[in-house]
C-alpha cells in the first residue's frame, strides 16, 4: 500500500498531537506540518512570563529539530496559507506556492480581535512571539495600558508590573475574568491587584478614538473618560484563524464544525484546537475551547482518523487556572450554575480562602477555588464521570483535594472489584 500524505496548518499543540498519535499508531505515512511563523514551536501561555523574566526564551520551546527529525516528520516555518481547494485537494500559500495533501488537519489556532481604531494607532495586542519582542526593548519603567481584562490582559498586567511598570487595565464592562470565575472571585482578585498598584478601570465601554503622537498615546471610550500611556497593548479578545477558508466549502460558525471524530463538513479535512468548534462534554453543545488539555485531546482524535483508525471524541471541560503575586484561582467545569442546581459557596476573607461548587444530580458540574489545595485533574475526573458526591458534597468543598481522592479512589474500587463480588 502507498504511503499517503498528511498535511497540518499549524505547529502548535494540538498538530503536535495529532503528528504524535499517527506516528504511535505505526503509521509511517508522510506528515507535513506548516506554520506561519518563523520560530521552533513554543507555548503561547508562557509568554507572559518571558514578558517577566522568569522564563527564557529556548525554556518555552515545546519541539525542536530533533523532535521532527524523530518523528520523521516536516516543519515549514514562515509560510501562511491562504486558500484551501478540497476539490484538488491542494493548500496554496502567500508565495504562490502550493502542496498537495490526502488528510488535512486545520490547527491554525486563533488571531487577536482588534478595533479599527487601534489597528489604524498601531496598537497590537499580544498572542504570539512576534508581540512579546518589542515588549522587551522597553526596560526602563513606563505607563502601560491594557485594554481588556481576560486572561491575557490580566496575566500580562502581572509579569508587566513585575518589571516595574506602571499598569492600567480597563475592562468595557463591569466584570473581569467574566468567563473564568464569578463576581465574589472577581472582587477578590481586583483587590489584590490594587494592592500591587495595579489599576483596574472598569464599565469605560469600547475604544472610540486613539490619538498618537509618536510618543504617547490618548485613549478615548464610550464613557467619555480618557486614558494615557506611553504604551498601549490591547488584550481584548481572540477568533478562530478561518480567514483563508473563504470559499472552501468547510462550514464554519464560531469556529470550524467538525463532528466527535474531529472531521469537518468536508471528508478528509479535520480541524483541532482553537480553531475547531467542537462538543462540550456536559451540554453536547458546540463551542469553542481555548485551553491546551482539548487541544491535544482533539489533536489525538484527528491525528488517529487521519490514519483510518477510528477514534471519537468525548467533548471539551473548561478548565483554568490563574497564578499571581503568590495567589492561587482556578475554575471548572459549569462554575455559574443554575436555579436548578446545587450551589456551595465558602468563603475564608481572613485567609483569603474561597471555594464555591455546583452539583446537578448530586454529581459535580464545576467549581471555583482561590487559594484552597486542589488536584484539577481529580475535579476533571469527578465530573467526567459523573461520580454522585451525594450527602459528601461539602466535604469536597472545604477539603477539595483530600475529598476529591477519595471519591475517585472509592469509583475506582468499585470498578475493580472482583466479578464474584460484583451484581451481575
Amino acid at each position: 500500500m502507498s504511503k499517503k500524505r498528511h498535511l497540518i496548518v499549524g505547529c502548535g499543540a494540538a498538530a503536535l498531537s495529532a503528528l504524535k498519535q499517527i506516528r504511535k499508531l505505526g503509521s509511517d505515512d508522510e506528515v507535513q506540518l506548516v506554520t506561519m511563523e518563523d520560530y521552533l514551536p513554543y507555548s503561547p501561555m508562557s509568554l507572559p512570563y518571558l514578558v517577566s523574566g522568569r522564563r527564557k526564551e529556548e525554556e518555552i520551546t515545546i519541539a525542536d529539530n530533533d523532535f521532527f527529525k524523530k518523528m520523521n516528520a516536516t516543519l515549514t516555518r514562515g509560510r501562511c496559507v491562504t486558500k484551501i481547494d478540497p476539490g484538488t485537494k491542494k493548500v496554496m500559500y502567500d508565495d504562490g506556492e502550493s502542496d498537495s495533501y490526502d488528510t488535512l488537519l486545520i490547527a491554525s489556532g486563533s488571531e487577536p480581535i482588534l478595533q479599527p481604531a487601534l489597528t489604524a494607532a498601531g496598537i497590537s495586542g499580544f498572542h504570539v512571539m512576534d508581540d512579546y519582542v518589542p515588549l522587551k526593548e522597553h526596560k526602563d519603567n513606563i505607563k502601560i495600558t491594557i485594554l481588556g481584562a481576560g486572561f491575557v490582559g490580566m496575566e500580562l498586567a502581572v509579569s508587566l508590573a513585575e518589571r516595574g511598570h506602571e499598569i492600567t487595565v480597563i475592562a468595557p464592562r463591569e466584570r473581569i475574568l467574566r468567563l473564568y470565575f464569578d463576581k465574589d472571585l472577581d472582587d477578590i482578585i481586583i483587590g489584590l491587584f490594587a494592592k500591587h498598584g495595579i489599576r483596574i478601570k472598569r464599565q469605560w465601554g469600547e475604544v472610540t478614538e486613539v490619538r498618537n503622537d509618536n510618543s504617547s498615546f490618548e485613549i478615548c471610550f464610550e464613557s467619555g473618560k480618557k486614558n494615557n500611556a506611553d504604551l498601549v497593548i490591547a488584550a481584548t479578545g481572540v477568533r478562530p484563524r478561518v480567514s483563508f477558508l473563504n470559499g472552501s466549502g468547510i462550514r464554519i460558525n464560531e469556529g470550524i464544525v467538525v463532528d466527535r471524530g474531529m472531521e469537518t463538513s468536508i471528508p478528509g479535512v479535520f480541524a483541532a484546537g482553537d480553531v475547531a468548534e467542537a462538543a462540550n462534554y456536559l451540554t453536547g453543545k458546540d463551542g469553542l475551547s481555548l485551553i491546551r488539555p482539548s487541544a491535544v485531546e482533539q489533536g489525538k482524535v484527528a491525528g488517529s482518523n487521519m490514519i483510518g483508525k477510528e477514534a471519537r471524541y468525548d467533548g471539551w471541560l473548561s478548565m483554568n487556572a490563574f497564578n499571581f503575586f503568590g495567589h492561587f484561582a482556578c475554575s471548572i467545569g459549569e462554575f455559574m450554575g443554575t436555579r436548578e442546581d446545587d450551589i456551595l459557596v465558602q468563603k475564608d476573607e481572613k485567609n483569603r480562602h474561597y471555594g464555591k461548587i455546583v452539583c446537578r444530580d448530586g454529581r459535580l458540574v464545576g467549581a471555583n477555588f482561590f487559594n484552597m489545595d486542589i488536584d484539577g485533574g481529580v475535579l476533571q475526573y469527578l465530573i467526567r464521570n459523573r461520580i454522585d458526591v451525594g450527602p459528601q458534597k461539602k466535604l469536597l468543598l472545604e477539603k477539595p483535594k483530600e475529598a476529591g481522592l477519595w471519591f475517585m479512589h472509592e469509583a475506582e474500587r468499585k470498578v475493580a472489584q472482583p466479578l464474584e463480588h460484583q451484581v451481575i
